[in-house]
């Protein structure tokens, strides 16, 4: 399917690139932004998994009897 768009032009008829150069700077950032708080995410998770099953290793090792 073939969508009609309309370009953004300069009042010369050129076309405008910084217009679409400043939304693709914008959208990459936001990008960015998104998936370094979807990894933020994701490495807490694993410290916080990592923590609790070294604990229950820990908790389940056998005491040593002096």
């Amino acid at each position: 399917m073939i969508q009609s768009h309309e370009i953004r032009r300069h009042s010369d008829g050129s076309i405008d690139f910084d217009f679409y150069r400043t939304q693709a700077t914008t959208m990459r950032a936001q990008a960015l932004r998104d998936a370094f708080r979807l990894k933020s995410t994701f490495g807490f998770t694993l410290i916080m998994l990592a923590m609790i099953v070294g604990i229950a290793i820990v908790a389940s090792a056998p005491a040593h009897l002096v």
